[in-house]
């Protein structure tokens, strides 16, 4: 494995979300607090900012070219050159103690995102799925932090990490966006951090970001065994994809670490990195945005 890279150095609040846009060699993130998404161009290395109206949680790219994000208690579409937003749909309006984290589509086509409870104590969280059809539809609730989301290559499992829990679970879903047979995939309690974002590669294994933790971690879903892990400068990993030429390069987001920044001051939290694994990611679904309006 080579060195890790940093494109992208201490310039988030929280960092999250990093998706990969094959057709025009772009890797985006955002930054939640900093109400900020951004763009790193792999033909000229330049990185565009854009601001939005609202703590951007998740942004997706669509069969159409489109971008679309979860923002604040929305979901919507966003023009990726200056941000402007057309609102699509908009859930838990009133408990303004949440709000949407993390998101991404899968393989049918569909955006699912979850929401938390920002003072990270409460049940009062659900997970929800935008539908290529325009239809929003709640498939797990009594969830405190939704995060991290990973399908299997087969299109039969749903992956998903409620973080406080410390557990991946494992569900049966089909094109329906119903969820089934609910199992334990990993138990994340003797780890260090807690687990966060979310990815998966073509061997069907999965790659979890370590909240407090320094690292992404490699498991097998089927038998709870760590495989490997990528130690990153970083205390606050938060999520990761699978991008470059051919697939195999990670990138991987992080947040500041505000507290006892006194006592950490090699810390490179809030910095993108990149780290070459010389193991081949899922691509990046798009979003099928063709019945939308």
């Amino acid at each position: 494995m080579d060195e890790i890279e940093i494109i992208s150095r201490q310039t988030e609040i929280l960092g999250e979300g990093p998706t990969w846009d094959s057709r025009n060699g772009k890797v985006y993130w955002v930054d939640i607090k900093g109400q900020l998404f951004r763009s790193y161009d792999f033909a000229n290395k330049n990185i565009k900012t854009i601001k939005t109206d609202g703590m951007v949680s998740s942004l997706v790219p669509s069969k159409s070219g489109k971008m679309y994000a979860t923002i604040g208690h929305r979901f919507s579409s966003i023009d990726p050159e200056n941000g402007n937003e057309t609102i699509l749909a908009e859930t838990e309006v009133s408990v303004i103690t949440n709000r949407f984290n993390d998101g991404k589509v899968d393989p049918y086509g569909n955006y699912w995102a979850g929401t938390m409870d920002m003072n990270e104590k409460e049940p009062v969280a659900s997970l929800y799925v935008f539908k290529k059809t325009g239809e929003l539809k709640k498939v797990l609730s009594g969830q405190t932090i939704s995060n991290g989301l990973a399908w299997d290559t087969e299109n039969r499992i749903f992956y998903h990490i409620d973080t406080p829990t410390r557990k991946v679970r494992s569900f049966t879903y089909n094109e329906n966006c119903e969820l089934s047979h609910e199992k334990v995939a990993v138990d994340f309690r003797t780890e260090m951090g807690f687990p966060d974002g979310m990815n998966i590669d073509k061997e069907g294994m999965i790659w979890v970001a370590h909240w407090g933790g320094h690292r992404v971690s490699r498991w097998n879903p089927s038998t709870g065994k760590k495989l490997s892990e990528i130690i990153f400068p970083a205390t606050n990993v938060t999520s990761c994809v699978f991008g470059g030429k051919n697939l195999t390069e990670l990138f991987v987001s992080s947040a500041k670490l505000v507290e006892n920044q006194a006592k950490n001051p090699g810390d490179q939290g809030g910095s993108i990195f990149r780290a070459e694994t010389g193991i081949k990611g899922v691509e990046t679904f798009h979003f099928d945005d063709s019945a939308i309006k």
